[in-house]
């Protein structure tokens, strides 16, 4: 037993001498090394928040390119209910006489106004984003026209709505073109 004791003594011995080394050089910062690696830390923090920056643009041309596609495939149905409201009115001169064409074009104007709104988000690109807003507007404009079962008075909001339509969808068409 005593061998074992004094093995065990040897082992530890050994164990505390091997962490007893020293490391060569000075308790001292190099001034040079210390700029190189301010240096390094500020070229990396740049690319960084270039990365960040490209992936907010990134994000944000994604957001805009849902927002188009919902546009540019409601803003069709929107506008086939609108023509078959008109045509029906034409063909009848009453809005008395419409069998509801009035309340289904109103109805679609509405809902093609809702489907467009969820996808219009706060960062959607600027110039698209204000372009459907201003369609909005206009859209809001032809339903009350409707609404209001105005007869004389449809041309010109319909005018101002196709104008808003316009200027939205060729936006939208830059950004895939």
């Amino acid at each position: 037993m005593k061998a074992w004791g004094v093995a065990v003594v040897v082992v530890l011995g050994l164990g505390v001498t091997g962490c007893a080394t020293t490391i060569d050089g000075t308790s001292s910062v190099d001034g040079g090394q210390v700029s190189a690696y301010r240096s390094d830390m500020s070229v990396a923090a740049e690319r960084s928040e270039a990365a960040e920056s490209s992936r907010r643009a990134q994000a944000a041309r994604n957001l805009t390119l849902e927002l188009c596609s919902q546009f540019t495939t409601t803003v069709v149905t929107m506008l086939n209910s609108y023509n078959q409201f008109v045509t029906k009115l034409n063909e009848v001169q009453s809005y008395s006489a419409l069998d509801g064409a009035g309340e289904a074009a109103i109805g679609q104007l509405n809902a093609g106004e809702q489907a467009i709104n969820a996808k219009l988000v706060p960062d959607v690109e600027a110039p698209v984003d204000q372009l459907i807003r201003d369609f909005l507007v206009r859209n809001q404009a032809l339903v009350k026209a409707v609404q209001d079962q105005n007869r004389s008075g449809l041309n010109d909001p319909a005018g101002l709505w196709i104008e808003a339509r316009n200027k939205a969808v060729e936006a939208c068409g830059e950004l895939t073109g």
